[in-house]
């Protein structure tokens, strides 16, 4: 089944149509699992959240990524993280991620935190994305809710957020409303069928109905 990272699934779902169904085709391609081109980031701002790396030192490791456009990319992430962090600069700690299935159960998304961070008075679990993509609000709050209405209550935090390392700006599921919620279930149906479409397209085995055991929206 395929499975996506919080970061690959935000691209996919702000993507137009057409690249939007090849991304979902690329799914089924063989593969032999790809590079992570952001994982030299996240690894410094892990480091800086709980290792008490410095930004500096951060800064000047960036000199040991190889790739220049990997490189300058983790220095751009770093850049606008030291920026985020002088007017958000409260505690950091870890927080588990949460993995969810689509409604059809054809793919499942992955929200991976890179730390947790009271803000506004709410314990909020925030992800970081640095993928050169122009952000929709709407979708980015809408999978938010998905996040928030599939996580158990009893572990859930306050608050879901993705800061966008491209332009520093902080999406938030406390400022999704009940329509951006409905949107984002629909969105989910549409994303099964286009899923469902490819696996028939490559001669893949359908879901059977039964293999679904992901958990429902909390009501």
């Amino acid at each position: 089944m395929p499975k996506f990272g919080f970061s690959a699934f935000l691209k996919l779902i702000n993507s137009n149509p057409k690249p939007q169904k090849r991304l979902v085709r690329d799914r089924f391609s063989p593969s032999s699992g790809g590079y992570d081109y952001h994982k030299s980031l996240r690894r410094r701002v892990q480091r800086i959240a709980f290792e008490n790396l410095s930004m500096h030192e951060a800064m000047a490791s960036t000199a040991q990524i190889g790739p220049k456009a990997e490189r300058e990319s983790a220095r751009r992430g770093l850049l606008q993280f030291a920026e985020w962090r002088q007017t958000n600069p409260g505690e950091l700690s870890p927080c588990d991620s949460f993995i969810f299935g689509s409604p059809m159960g054809q793919f499942k998304v992955e929200f991976s935190p890179n730390f947790l961070i009271e803000l506004n008075g709410r314990r909020t679990a925030v992800h970081l994305f640095n993928t050169r993509v122009k952000l929709s609000a709407g979708l980015v709050n809408a999978s938010l809710c998905m996040v928030a209405s599939r996580h158990p209550v009893e572990r859930r935090p306050d608050d879901f957020a993705v800061l966008s390392l491209q332009d520093g700006r902080l999406y938030r599921w406390s400022d999704a409303t009940k329509e951006t919620a409905a949107f984002g279930e629909k969105l989910l149906g549409v994303l099964d069928h286009d899923f469902a479409n490819a696996r028939f397209e490559f001669g893949l085995p359908g879901i059977a109905e039964g293999d679904t055991p992901f958990d429902t929206p909390t009501p």
